[in-house]
C-alpha cells in the first residue's frame, strides 16, 4: 500500500522529471545502478542468515571497513550484503570487499523498498551514519527486522526534519521508535538529539566515531618510495597534496601554487578530486596556467601523456587511494572547504601525522575540526590569501610544520577502540546468542 511519503516522492519526481532525464542521459553516474535503484537487486543465494550493510557513500564505506570486516572473521555464519547510493562507494565497495553482494541502495518507495527486501531477505540491518528513510525503517519494522544504526550522527537540522516525518507518519514513528532497533552514537550531542525523537535512552549507546579505528597511521616506507619514484618527485622537492577539492577550488589551489612557485620554486602540487570525472576539466584549468600534468592512471600504465613535460601537477583520477598519496605530503589541503560544501574527511592526513588546512566551510565535520582545534593541529584559513599565507608559514617553518602533525596524529589515535566497543554490543543484543537473527 502506498505511504504519505510515496506521495511526496512522486510529487517531487513529477517536477523534477526534466532535470533527472536529462542528467540520467547525459551523466553516466546517474545512469549506472539505475535497475538496482528500482529494486532490481542479486537475489539471495545460500541458507546463511544475512546481514544488510548500508553506506551511504565512499567515507561510510571506510568508516565500516574493520567493523565489516570484524563480523566476517568472528560470525562467517552470516552473508554480508553491502548497499552504498553513490559511484565511488560501489567502486570503493568493490575494491574492499570482493566477492560479497554490492549494489546502490534502492529509491525509498514503498513498492521499491519492498521488493529489495525480498530480493536480499536481511535477519538484521545496519545503517551506517545518517541512512534513516521512512518507507524503508518502515518496511523493516513490518518484517520485523531489527535496525542498528551505527556511527550515528544526526545533526539539528535533521533532527528537526526527522521530527517532522513522526508527525506526519504515526507508521514512521512506531517502526523508528520500536525497542528492537539501536542507537550507536558518536557523540553525546547525537545522543541527546537521539533522545529527542523520542528515542529510549535504554535503546542510545555512546560508542565514538568509528572513522578513527580505520584511520592509518603509518604508511610502509617502500610504498612512499614507489609512489615518489612514479609522480619523478625529487628528494628536495616540497608535495602539497589537495584531497577531495570541489568545482570553484582548483582554481584557487593553481593560483596559490602558482605564486608560491615564485617564492619557494621546488614544490610539487597533488590535486585529487572529490568526483573523478572532473578531471578534464580540471586539466584545462591547469594548462591554462600554463603548468604541466600528469593523470596518475596513465603514469600507472607507464604513459606519461602529453601534457607532461617534467615536474608536472598530478591530477589524481583513481579512487580508494587519497590515504597513500597523502604520505608523501609536506602538507595537505581538504576542499569542499572553501566553497560553502561542508568539507571532507581531514582525520586521513592527521593520521599520518601532516599538518592539515582547511576553508571556513566544514560544517559536516564539525566533531573532526574540533578535536584538531583542540588539539592546536588544524590551520582554518577564510580565503586565497589566507590559504597562501597558511602554506607560506608551514612551508618557512619545517620544525613547526612537523609539530603540528604529531599533534594531530597524537589527537586521532586517542579516539581510536569504537569498533570493539560496536561489536561488543552487537555480539551482545543480535550476534552471539542469535536470538533475534535464528
Amino acid at each position: 500500500m502506498p505511504t504519505i511519503f510515496d506521495a511526496f516522492y512522486i510529487i517531487a519526481l513529477t517536477f523534477g522529471f526534466p532535470y533527472f532525464l536529462l542528467k540520467i542521459l547525459i551523466n553516466k553516474r546517474f545512469r549506472t545502478g539505475l535497475l538496482q535503484r528500482f529494486g532490481f537487486i542479486p537475489a539471495k543465494a545460500g541458507k546463511k542468515p544475512c546481514i544488510w550493510i548500508h553506506c551511504a557513500s565512499v567515507g561510510e564505506v571506510l568508516a565500516a571497513k574493520t567493523l565489516i570486516k570484524s563480523i566476517e572473521k568472528e560470525f562467517d555464519g552470516f552473508e554480508i550484503a553491502l548497499s552504498v547510493n553513490t559511484n565511488t562507494g560501489f567502486s570503493v565497495a568493490k575494491k574492499y570487499f570482493e566477492g560479497k553482494r554490492i549494489f546502490y541502495f534502492p529509491l525509498d518507495l514503498s513498492w521499491v523498498v519492498n521488493k529489495a527486501f525480498n530480493r536480499i531477505k536481511p535477519q538484521l540491518i545496519l545503517l551506517i551514519e545518517l541512512e534513516i528513510w521512512p518507507n524503508f525503517i518502515t518496511a523493516a519494522a513490518k518484517k520485523q527486522i531489527p535496525v542498528v544504526l551505527v556511527n550515528a550522527r544526526i545533526s539539528a537540522k535533521s533532527a528537526k526534519w526527522y521530527r517532522l516525518f513522526c508527525r506526519i507518519s504515526c507508521m514512521f514513528s512506531k517502526s523508528l521508535l520500536r525497542k528492537e532497533n539501536l542507537f550507536c552514537a558518536r557523540t553525546q550531542a547525537d545522543a541527546f538529539r537521539l533522545k529527542e525523537l523520542g528515542i529510549s535512552e535504554t535503546q542510545i549507546k555512546i560508542t565514538g566515531n568509528m572513522k578513527y579505528d580505520n584511520i592509518v597511521t603509518d604508511i610502509p616506507a617502500n610504498t612512499r618510495e614507489r609512489l615518489l619514484e612514479l609522480f619523478e618527485i625529487e628528494a628536495d622537492e616540497e608535495v602539497i597534496v589537495c584531497g577531495s577539492t570541489f568545482e570553484g577550488e582548483e582554481i584557487i589551489l593553481l593560483r596559490v601554487f602558482k605564486n608560491l612557485c615564485v617564492k619557494f620554486g621546488k614544490l610539487r602540487l597533488i590535486i585529487a578530486p572529490r568526483h573523478i570525472e572532473r578531471v578534464p576539466y580540471i586539466i584545462k584549468q591547469i594548462a591554462s596556467l600554463g603548468f604541466d600534468y600528469a593523470k596518475k592512471s596513465s603514469l600507472d600504465k607507464g604513459k606519461k601523456g602529453a601534457g607532461y613535460k617534467g615536474n608536472p601537477i598530478i591530477v589524481v583520477d583513481t579512487v580508494g587511494e587519497l590515504s597513500t598519496i597523502y604520505s608523501i605530503a609536506y602538507c595537505v589541503f581538504v576542499g569542499r572547504s572553501l566553497i560553502p560544501h561542508g568539507g571532507q574527511n581531514m582525520v586521513e592526513p592527521a593520521g599520518l601525522a601532516k599538518p592539515v588546512i582547511v576553508g571556513p566551510h566544514t560544517f559536516n565535520f564539525k566533531e573532526e575540526v574540533d578535536l584538531l582545534k583542540k588539539a592546536d593541529a588544524i590551520l582554518i584559513v577564510d580565503d586565497e590569501h589566507s590559504l597562501s599565507k597558511a602554506i607560506t608559514y608551514l612551508l618557512e617553518h619545517p620544525e613547526e610544520s612537523r609539530e603540528i602533525g604529531r599533534r594531530a596524529q597524537l589527537a586521532v589515535t586517542k579516539q581510536k577502540g569504537v569498533v570493539n566497543r560496536n561489536m561488543n554490543i552487537l555480539r551482545e543484543h543480535f550476534l552471539e546468542e542469535r536470538t533475534v537473527l535464528l
